[in-house]
Parts: C-alpha cells; sequence; structure tokens
C-alpha cells in the first residue's frame, strides 16, 4: 500500500471510529432513559451490541497500522475544537460531574 493511500485509509478508520464512537454514546443515553419494559429498549440494546463490535472491528484495523496511526491522531488533535465540539464535551462533563455526585451522595 502506498503511503498516500495508507494516509487516506487512516484518516477514514479514524473519522470512522469517532462517529461511531458518538453514535454508540448518543443511544447508549437514550437507552438509560428508557424505562426497562419500553418495547424500544430492546432494539437499542441489540443496536449498542452492534455498535460495540463495530467499534472493535475498527479498533482491529487501526491496530494493524501500528504507530504510523498515531501521526493521524496528532493532525486530527491539533485542530481547534470546533463549536459542536465544544457542546459535546461540556455535556460529557456534565454527565459525569452528576454522575459522580450521585456516587458520592
Amino acid at each position: 500500500m502506498n503511503t498516500a493511500s495508507q494516509k487516506d485509509e487512516q484518516e477514514r478508520l479514524f473519522d470512522e471510529l469517532i462517529s461511531v464512537k458518538l453514535l454508540y454514546r448518543t443511544r447508549e443515553k437514550e437507552w438509560k432513559r428508557l424505562p426497562e419494559d419500553s418495547p424500544v429498549t430492546h432494539e437499542i440494546r441489540t443496536e449498542l451490541t452492534a455498535l460495540k463490535i463495530r467499534i472493535g472491528t475498527i479498533e482491529r484495523n487501526i491496530s494493524r497500522f501500528g504507530d504510523s496511526f498515531f501521526d493521524v491522531y496528532d493532525s486530527e488533535l491539533i485542530k481547534p475544537l470546533s463549536e459542536s465540539d465544544i457542546f459535546i464535551l461540556r455535556d460529557e462533563i456534565k454527565e459525569v460531574r452528576n454522575s459522580l455526585e450521585a456516587i458520592g451522595q
């Protein structure tokens, strides 16, 4: 595989991993909000299982690139956060804070 196509593949995998993980988190939040007896609960649980398998597959594909994959992460992490990224991070921090407060009580 030439260097350019390898870099394209790494970037594609990185983007796919991020989007699937975001989808997983979104669906997991929905699942946690639903009552256990909801008819949608089973469907979401099945979808979460499939997404977890997909994440594992993507991560295995990433691992075949070895250390060179970190170059993709580095180039992505240098980019400034977008406004939507900041909102997502704020929501995640709020959720963690609420979880920690619930555990502490």
